[in-house]
């Protein structure tokens, strides 16, 4: 008796930059399967709910509509936090830090 391994499948949109898969956080995931269980035509209609989401392979945000959400095999890709500095901005690797001391 052999058992097979069960895929995972997770809902995405594809970037609008890179083509990569954006996972949806579950409060995007809940929206979707809400909206379409009141209105099966509401993913056709223009005016849809939208979304925004940040690539987590090229870090660019765009807005999705409800529409472009699709299922995909596999597991999501993970997010990949980058260092900051107090500023917010990311740190931009110099090689040069200041010490307390000077």
């Amino acid at each position: 008796m052999t058992q097979e391994p069960k895929t995972q499948h997770y809902s995405a949109v594809l970037c609008r930059c890179c083509r990569q898969p954006i996972p949806l956080p579950a409060i995007v995931v809940s929206m979707t399967h809400a909206s379409r269980a009141s209105d099966p035509k509401l993913e056709d209609d223009p005016a849809s709910r939208v979304f925004t989401l940040r690539c987590r392979a090229c870090d660019k945000e765009k807005p999705y509509r409800v529409g472009e959400v699709v299922q995909f095999e596999g597991v999501p890709r993970p997010r990949v936090t980058r260092a900051r500095t107090k500023s917010g901005k990311p740190h931009q690797g110099e090689g040069f830090f200041r010490t307390a001391n000077a």
